[in-house]
């Protein structure tokens, strides 16, 4: 019988996924309906960089990087990012860019899904995780109750 793996990989082509609701790890909401970039709310995060603060604007379709920064940072310089609203780093603590060997930050989608992406700039390492199916499964038991099929 064949192996079961416990993850599934595929690619996604650029502009075919969109981002609609993303948080903080403690679930403050990043998006910016009022910075929309090709015609979507933009995810709207704290950049810092040697000292200096601004606000950055990550473009929503999944693939594009049209962001739009208020804080200019070198290309190659590794930047920090936090929540607007609660000041919560986005770093992963434990993850690096398999590219450059940078630090990476993680936006939580709902669900239990994630982006995870480098903290360089001009890096584009970025990976999309979406739930399992036995996670859709026990998310799905946990709303409704095993009642309800029996």
């Amino acid at each position: 019988m064949p192996e079961m793996r416990d993850r599934v990989e595929f690619a996604v082509p650029p502009g075919q996924i969109v981002v609609h609701r993303a948080t903080c790890p403690r679930g403050c909401p990043l998006m910016a309906k009022d910075h929309p970039i090709h015609g979507h709310p933009s995810i709207r995060v704290r950049v810092r960089h040697e000292g200096r603060t601004g606000l950055l604007y990550l473009d929503p379709v999944y693939g594009s990087h049209d962001n739009e920064s208020e804080l200019e940072v070198p290309a190659n310089a590794i930047a920090e990012l936090s929540c607007p609203s609660c000041g919560t780093s986005l770093r992963h603590p434990e993850m690096t860019c398999a590219l450059c060997a940078a630090p990476m930050f993680l936006l939580h989608l709902p669900g239990g899904g994630f982006v995870e992406a480098c903290l360089r700039n001009r890096c584009f390492q970025h990976r999309l995780h979406v739930v399992t199916g036995e996670q859709v499964m026990q998310q799905m038991f946990d709303r409704i109750g095993m009642d309800s099929f029996l």
